[in-house]
């Protein structure tokens, strides 16, 4: 539960914000800082984890985005959000997305894409391997086959940017499928394009489509992209554009 003290936006931002859990009856005279770790990685924030008056203070943001979830703060109606990537997908199945869907949507997609470049978040087969005088490794066991590769893509894309990314990939050596199981190159990649802090605004609309301008931060200035995203029956709203447009 969020326990919301006397901050501003300013404070907001900076992670101050803190999650009240019930530590034990010990009162302390000065706040003792401690240790935040989730699934077994310690959290570092501007604000740390800390006992005050025998209530351990951790703080949201920064727990809530080690879990994978998105914070904001609803200025308006003095509420902070937090959302995280299934409960995006459900939104996302309504006739509208809007403008801060969008760029929620944009936003997870460049997590999805960095992701599969780095390999997949499951269990991985140690060790690589030559193939074709390349240096591979097996992708983790969420992304090691044709279906769950295309079927994660699919989350955030049309089914044919998906089926487009698979083709791309498997002619030109990005992924290759060895006795039904996948393995990519060994190398990893990341970016400096901020496209989960981007805004999104709606520039065109027709039955089922809709067009944005993203304001997208890149170091100290903004890059513009124009995407199409459209609705598909059965799943909701998908960006319909090649995989590697947001990375």
């Amino acid at each position: 539960m969020l326990c919301i003290m006397n901050l501003n936006w300013k404070s907001f931002v900076s992670g101050a914000i803190m999650g009240s859990v019930l530590f034990s009856s010990i009162t302390f005279a000065a706040p003792l800082v401690v240790k935040l770790m989730v699934n077994g990685a310690e959290i570092h924030s501007e604000v740390p984890a800390q006992i005050i008056d025998g209530s351990t203070m951790i703080p949201a943001r920064a727990l809530a985005e080690a879990l994978g979830a998105k914070v904001t703060w609803d200025k308006n109606n003095q509420t902070v959000i937090v959302e995280d990537e299934k409960y995006r997908h459900l939104q996302r199945k309504q006739a509208n997305i809007g403008e801060q869907g969008a760029a929620d949507l944009a936003g997870d997609a460049q997590k999805h894409f960095w992701v599969i470049s780095n390999g997949g978040i499951g269990d991985h087969q140690d060790g690589s391997f030559a193939f074709k005088g390349s240096d591979y490794r097996w992708m983790a066991s969420d992304l090691n086959t044709k279906t769950k590769f295309i079927e994660y893509i699919e989350l955030l894309y049309t089914p044919e940017q998906a089926g487009a990314y698979w083709n791309k990939q498997i002619e030109n050596g990005g992924l290759v499928e060895i006795e039904g199981k996948l393995a990519q190159p060994n190398a990893d990649g990341g970016s400096m394009m901020g496209w989960g802090n981007a805004t999104a605004k709606l520039i065109k609309e027709g039955q089922g489509i809709q067009t944005f301008s993203f304001s997208v931060p890149l170091n100290d200035k903004f890059e513009v992209k124009e995407m199409k995203l459209r609705f598909v029956e059965g799943k909701g709203w998908r960006i319909d554009e090649p995989v590697d447009t947001i990375r």
